[in-house]
């Protein structure tokens, strides 16, 4: 056989395997681009996953309407030498610091054995002032450590130091836990709206603005998410509320941070409050 001619046929045998190849490995590559190409919504688990992000199995689409509110916070020291038994407590900048008195007859009634009986704690008057107003927060409480409870403005919680009721627990002589104090801050009834209701973003929406605007380090932890009212300024000693999407992300084990999303625009919040003097 003419070796020349073997030769040849090798060579154009190799030449269509090459071309082959590479249209399969064009046909491979345009798929994938395919596949997280488009809106970030779409794909937005599958970026996540990519970067080695932890997260929901799948992030809520729902959309609720908030408002812009205003709300003044409440001096608690007339209600609470009114209501409060069994209990020392002061007061320092709007925060009610009380500890329970060691010798309270009520003091072995308080073990906790689920959230429904610190729910069932928080509602009794002597315990807590006003405490049917404020809803368990199981987001960032831990069970027999620390419950943490906010006031509720139409289904939607104020999640910021305006109005928190934190119980902190700890263990008795056998070993059980029971409420040791509380801190507690109060809105007065007369919040009200400052405009018209208005549609607020998703969840994912939030998620995505934080993705977008590289507020997820690769290989951290999306631990929850929740819509609340945060305070953004104060004027003459009334503070203005916005709704807010919080995202807690966890960075490594010893690292976490609190991001804030506003729920109108979807843009990050990164100032803290200020006061405007008028």
């Amino acid at each position: 056989m003419d070796f020349r001619r073997v030769e040849g046929i090798f060579l154009v045998v190799f030449l269509f395997l090459n071309i082959f190849l590479y249209y399969i490995y064009q046909e491979g590559k345009t798929e994938q681009e395919t596949a997280i190409s488009g809106t970030i919504s779409d794909h937005l688990e599958m970026r996540l996953d990519a970067d080695e992000i932890k997260h929901p199995e799948k992030f809520s689409n729902d959309k609720k309407e908030g408002y812009y509110l205003s709300g003044q916070e409440v001096n608690l020291k007339e209600q609470a030498s009114a209501k409060l038994e069994n209990q020392e407590w002061y007061l320092e900048n709007y925060v009610l610091y009380s500890k329970f008195m060691n010798n309270a007859p009520s003091r072995e009634t308080l073990v906790l054995d689920s959230f429904k009986s610190i729910e069932n704690f928080v509602k009794k008057e002597e315990n807590v002032i006003n405490g049917e107003d404020y809803r368990l927060n199981k987001n960032r409480s831990r069970a027999n450590k620390e419950y943490v409870f906010n006031q509720v403005w139409e289904d939607i919680p104020f999640l910021d130091e305006t109005s928190t009721l934190t119980l902190k627990a700890k263990k008795n002589s056998i070993n059980e836990p029971i409420i040791e104090s509380l801190e507690q801050t109060m809105l007065a009834d007369d919040i009200e709206p400052l405009r018209e209701k208005q549609p607020l973003i998703s969840e994912r929406e939030a998620v995505i603005s934080l993705y977008t605007n590289n507020r997820l380090p690769t290989k951290s932890e999306i631990y929850w998410v929740e819509l609340g009212y945060s305070r953004i300024f104060t004027v003459r000693g009334r503070s203005v509320f916005i709704p807010t999407w919080f995202i807690k992300v966890d960075i490594n084990k010893n690292n976490s941070q609190l991001e804030r999303v506003n729920a109108f625009t979807g843009a990050i919040i990164t100032s803290n409050v200020s006061e405007v003097k008028n």
